[in-house]
């Protein structure tokens, strides 16, 4: 995590953690969150901001992510407000409402696992609507355009196609003065992928980007908007 800041940091940029917080008996389990609380608190004092990753079945049950959401923030010591599911499980609009009632302020889940793009159809933040009831979720979506393993598993394509067409669709963002969010695995911040993530970083950085957490992201478009 302190190389991962320490890379951040060289080109102006913060960004977000998402942690799973799994019990043993949970699909996936391979850590006790309790046993990061010293890397979670030099993340957060460092500036950097730590959200939850939901699990497997989170994503559709109001206990399972209110249980998550609660040991992360025992460990933390600070309140959760940023979240995103794992495997980018997701059921409109459900799984926004319990993320609202839960008490999280932003997700950034809805995206494309298979290809990388706008899945709403735009490069901005939004509060979704909720059409059963003919209102509007008291949250912010801040949706997902590009995926490191979309990129170079799902899509297959070599490292020159890749940068093609992210750099394509940081410039479209550009052009649009919206936001791109970008999911980078810390399995994949090593060898070519750390130095595309970082091409990322520095070509942002030269074009002056804003380049911080989901946690900013949704206070500047609630103080906006909200």
């Amino acid at each position: 995590f302190k190389d991962i800041m320490d890379l951040e940091e060289k080109y102006n940029a913060k960004s977000s953690f998402y942690f799973l917080t799994l019990d043993k008996e949970n699909l996936d389990f391979n850590f006790e969150i309790e046993d990061l609380e010293h890397e979670i608190g030099i993340i957060r004092d460092r500036g950097w901001e730590v959200g939850l990753h939901g699990g497997h079945n989170a994503y559709n049950n109001f206990e399972e992510i209110k249980k998550e959401k609660d040991k992360l923030e025992r460990v933390l010591n600070k309140k959760v407000v940023g979240y995103r599911n794992h495997f980018l499980r997701f059921k409109v609009p459900d799984t926004w409402e319990l993320l609202s009632k839960a008490g999280f302020k932003y997700d950034t889940t809805l995206g494309y696992a298979d290809m990388v793009g706008f899945r709403n159809g735009m490069c901005h933040p939004f509060k979704p609507f909720n059409l059963r009831i003919n209102k509007e979720i008291d949250i912010v979506e801040i949706s997902l355009t590009i995926m490191d393993c979309t990129l170079f598993d799902y899509m297959k394509l070599s490292y020159g196609m890749a940068w093609k067409i992210t750099k394509l669709l940081i410039d479209t963002v550009e052009r649009y003065k919206g936001v791109i969010t970008i999911l980078w695995h810390n399995t994949y911040m090593t060898g070519e992928k750390k130095k595309f993530y970082e091409k990322i970083l520095e070509y942002c950085n030269d074009k002056i980007a804003w380049m911080t957490s989901g946690e900013d992201i949704c206070n500047w478009w609630n103080k906006l908007y909200g």
